[in-house]
């Protein structure tokens, strides 16, 4: 698993008070973590605290299903920034 994986469930695990090995990565954010839309929104404001300076646009979050989804999508924007 990578760091930023690691720190995903680790964000996700802590929103959801379970514990971080109950994330995986593959389950749908919202049908299968169960976060609703302001919980997305938290989510994504704390992964743009913990990823400068990785940004979420509303299209991405949409587009991005699950959290190897994210994870490579902010893998690919920290590489960008480089």
């Amino acid at each position: 698993m990578t760091p930023t994986e690691l720190k995903l469930q680790s964000i996700v695990a802590e929103k959801l008070k379970i514990d971080s090995s109950k994330v995986l990565l593959d389950q749908s954010v919202t049908d299968d973590l169960g976060l609703d839309s302001f919980d997305v929104m938290a989510v994504i404001l704390e992964i743009e605290q913990a990823f400068p300076p990785v940004t979420l646009s509303d299209d991405a979050a949409q587009n991005l299903k699950t959290l190897r989804d994210v994870a490579t999508y902010i893998d690919e924007q920290l590489a960008a920034s480089d």
